[in-house]
């Protein structure tokens, strides 16, 4: 029974394997953002473009516990949650923007955590009841929601460290910028571009301070 357990994980997993470009709101400064999102293996993953691929994930989201909820007023928009973190996605169209609705709620279904769990115990022919099937899928199941919860904590980190990277080049690029300002003569310099440069760099420092401390605190929480 456990093999054709794992013959119809498989099967769900392969058959709701979906990528594809779609837009991910970033920011307020940046706005929406195109990104390479792939779905597999039960997690929903993005990429900076296809060609990142073989680079890791920028981030990534366990579909057991996740929350998919189409916009109320954009067709084309869909959100996926888990606890705090969201995800806004936009499709270029209503058709795309389905397809990837339901491939994300067919998993949840079909996998035992959203709505067809028990449909789906019915389907494999169990004669048990609900509750001892429950029990002896437990343990596979928990391990399962390890190995996920570890591939989103490292690809957090991914992230952190790309992150960080980027505001330690800003940092040493605004250090080079002080140098060559140093062979100036104090007459030459303005007061306003002193302070100016004063406020950018303690500002990138406390940046580089936080994302440190963000980093430990994920290690931490392993």
């Amino acid at each position: 029974m456990a093999d054709d357990r794992s013959s119809d994980d498989s099967d769900i997993e392969n058959h709701n394997e979906l990528h594809g470009i779609l837009h991910k709101w970033t920011n307020y400064i940046h706005g929406w953002q195109d990104r390479y999102i792939v779905l597999k293996n039960g997690t929903l993953s993005y990429y900076k473009s296809e060609q990142e691929l073989g680079y890791g994930c920028r981030g990534a989201l366990s579909l057991a516990k996740a929350t998919v909820k189409p916009h109320e007023f954009d067709e084309c928009r869909f959100d996926v949650s888990v606890n705090d973190c969201i995800w806004y996605l936009r499709a270029d169209s209503v058709e795309s923007k389905q397809l990837w609705v339901d491939a994300l709620e067919s998993y949840k279904a079909e996998s035992g955590y959203g709505t067809g769990s028990e449909n789906s115990l019915k389907r494999h022919g169990s004669s048990v009841s609900l509750q001892s099937t429950t029990y002896s899928t437990a343990s596979s199941s928990s391990f399962k929601r390890t190995g996920r919860n570890l591939r989103e904590k490292l690809a957090e980190l991914e992230t952190f460290k790309d992150i960080l990277c980027g505001q330690i080049d800003t940092l040493q690029q605004f250090f080079d910028i002080c140098a060559e300002n140093s062979n100036l003569n104090d007459n030459d310099m303005q007061t306003d571009v002193k302070s100016i440069n004063y406020t950018k760099g303690n500002w990138i420092t406390r940046r580089v301070r936080k994302l440190i401390s963000r980093c430990f605190s994920k290690l931490a929480s392993y």
